[in-house]
């Protein structure tokens, strides 16, 4: 009896280890995070690419290939190498709309486990930042045609957004009668449109001199925040309303900066009751929450040779459209993990009762054993790309055209913290856009 109980022990200790070793550690970014917010981009993308490295072994593993494009991806994009960026970005969004394709038809017969062990499929706010810098990506290589096809994808994304986990809710809800949906987060993301989106398409369309298709981006821009104003809690940057009359025989700068780094997921531990004999009578709910990051960065200005200058404004918490978008697929997060967990639980508390009928003490360590299982299996997935910025800031001026130096400076609680500076050509008709980056 006591070598049994022994071999018991060492199984459940060893299953704790396994499982509880599940995931990457955060330290394996540090190097990366620190390059990319110093502006290292070569090195953070030779950390990325090295096949040997940590990184690429611990996270770019094949499981995750939508996280390897999406970090490869925007640092890319950082780095100016729009081409590079987009292939990486176009690969995630096609992997993100396969995996969503699958996910509908098993969300119920997989992830014995916890969802670590499939493949990341992708937050929705990451499928739309896709697109707007996928879409930055083809107007800094001379294709706006190519810009607006992006930004109409992110709008007709952004339709089904709000019933798109439904289905998948109800079919798990479907096969677990034991669930209660009253006692679940079950609410539906309620962003419909973006404001950065609809700004991009407003410049894009003025720059291919679709004036009509500006103004109806620019009346959706401000319905935008009119529509989810817990997002959009700044006002609407005043240069807005002057994007669509610019002077004749004027060019107009437009100024676009991003700040700061996207939210990233921790681990939350729940304890839950359940209806079993003891002690599988509890278990531990692990879930994932999205959480801000510390930011520098807290204003930013834009400094013209000429002696010209003016304030980036706020357009869009991208942080905030984040966690909001994040609602409810939370929900569905917590549905598949409380019938997984219950379903362990119900496993271990058969067995225990089983062994229980032959040997009370063996009976006692199965359900012992199954607490250990259902405890140490359950790892919430933490996977989330760590590189779209978490501010979009604008701004812009009329000028005559002619050649500028532009310098946009970076400013936190303890004054300067980056500057950046550019030549620029501004033309009296076309788009003069130009994009600035602080991430720390």
């Amino acid at each position: 009896m006591r070598g049994i109980k022994f071999r018991f022990l060492l199984f459940a200790a060893g299953m704790l280890f396994a499982f509880a070793s599940c995931g990457s550690s955060p330290d394996v970014y540090i190097p990366i995070d620190n390059d990319v917010k110093t502006g290292s981009y070569e090195k953070a993308l030779a950390s990325i690419d090295n096949k040997k490295g940590k990184a690429r072994r611990s996270v770019y593993t094949s499981k995750n290939q939508i996280l390897l494009y999406l970090d490869r991806g925007m640092i890319n994009h950082y780095a100016g190498y729009y081409e590079d960026s987009s292939r990486d970005l176009e690969n995630a969004e096609r992997l993100i709309e396969e995996a969503f394709t699958r996910s509908i038809s098993q969300e119920i017969g997989s992830y014995i486990l916890n969802d670590n062990t499939k493949e990341y499929s992708g937050e929705d706010y990451e499928d739309l930042y896709i697109n707007v810098f996928n879409s930055l990506n083809y107007y800094h290589s001379g294709n706006l045609e190519g810009a607006l096809v992006e930004i109409r994808r992110l709008n007709e994304k952004l339709v089904f957004l709000a019933d798109k986990y439904e289905r998948a809710k109800r079919k798990v809800l479907d096969s677990n009668t034991k669930i209660d949906p009253g006692t679940l987060p079950m609410e539906a993301a309620k962003f419909s449109n973006s404001a950065l989106a609809r700004y991009l398409g407003m410049l894009f369309y003025r720059g291919t001199g679709r004036d009509d298709s500006a103004r109806i981006d620019h009346e959706e821009l401000i319905r935008a925040y009119e529509l989810a104003p817990w997002i959009y809690t700044n006002s609407i940057p005043a240069s807005v309303d002057e994007e669509r009359a610019v002077p004749d025989g004027m060019g107009r700068l437009n100024v676009i900066a991003f700040t700061g780094l996207s939210p990233v997921k921790v681990e939350q531990n729940l304890p839950i009751p359940l209806p079993l004999p003891s002690p599988n009578n509890w278990a531990r709910l692990a879930l994932p929450v999205m959480v801000s990051r510390p930011q520098t960065v807290q204003w930013a200005e834009a400094v013209l040779d000429t002696g010209q200058r003016f304030r980036l404004e706020l357009l869009e918490d991208m942080g905030a459209v984040a966690r909001e978008t994040f609602k409810s697929r939370y929900g569905l997060i917590v549905l598949k993990t409380v019938a997984r967990t219950i379903a362990k639980a119900a496993t271990s508390a058969t067995a225990a009762h089983v062994a229980g009928q032959s040997n009370e003490g063996l009976g006692a360590l199965v359900g012992l054993v199954g607490l250990i299982f259902t405890a140490a299996s359950e790892n919430a997935d933490t996977r989330l790309s760590r590189y779209f910025p978490s501010n979009a800031l604008v701004g812009a001026v009329n000028l005559e055209p002619g050649y500028y130096n532009v310098t946009v400076n970076f400013y936190g609680s303890g004054g300067l913290v980056y500057s950046e500076r550019k030549e620029v050509s501004v033309r009296e008709r076309g788009l003069n856009l130009e994009e600035f980056i602080c991430l720390k």
